[in-house]
């Protein structure tokens, strides 16, 4: 499995530090979002995305910020003190497979 950011850069984008508490737990978000990657742009096998594709990179981390922040989110809302309650969306991943259309191979069922 390709693995489209590094738990270092997951935790700069974070904003906090590596630690040992936390480092499995920047892993698995890292290759969570490197999965979901790999599902929406169903490439053909001998034709992967490369590791180092910066559209790859940058929804890495962009969903990589999203999954850690999940916990905070776990029954679909986040509350605010100045705005109330904010729903989270029902396709969090919607956003991101419109910027990896480019790397997009297969559409449709087939």
């Amino acid at each position: 499995m390709a693995v489209y950011a590094t738990a270092d850069e997951l935790a700069s984008a974070l904003r906090v530090k590596v630690t040992p508490e936390n480092s499995a737990a920047l892993d698995y978000c890292v290759a969570a979002a490197s999965v979901e990657i790999d599902q929406f742009c169903d490439r053909l096998i001998d034709d992967p995305i490369s590791v180092d594709d910066p559209l790859a990179h940058i929804v890495c981390l962009a969903r990589g910020v999203e999954h850690w922040k999940a916990n905070d989110a776990a029954f679909g809302a986040l509350g605010f003190e100045q705005t109330g309650i904010v729903t989270a969306p029902a396709d969090t991943f919607a956003r991101h497979g419109r910027t990896l259309i480019p790397l997009k191979q297969r559409f449709g069922i087939g």
